[in-house]
């Protein structure tokens, strides 16, 4: 069966079926399984964000326009999610500009 998202699939199934994985779930799907999953390995957030931007964005394709448009919308989604979130996360970091020295 032509599932697996490493081959190339050659049938029309295959890559109905290939580009069926990949847009699964909608835009949040990506982030969300990839929240979970880092965080059943034990990784920090930031391990998980470093995750998804090296080993998951940009790294796949559809073979179906349709289907091309569908995750081209949800990696620009996740993109712009965890831009946010990296936002959001560097505000909470402690700042030694309040630590007076001498």
């Amino acid at each position: 069966m032509e599932s697996h998202k490493e081959a190339e699939p050659k049938t029309i199934e295959g890559k109905i079926l290939h580009d069926a994985h990949l847009i699964e779930g909608g835009k949040t799907f990506m982030i969300v399984k990839s929240l979970i999953t880092g965080a059943l390995r034990g990784q920090t957030l930031q391990e998980t964000i470093e995750y998804i931007e090296k080993n998951l964005l940009g790294k796949f394709r559809c073979y179906l326009p349709e289907a091309q448009k569908l995750y081209k919308e949800k990696e620009k989604f996740t993109q712009e999610f965890l831009k946010e979130l990296k936002t959001s996360l560097s505000y909470l970091k402690p700042s030694n500009k309040h630590i007076k020295e001498g």
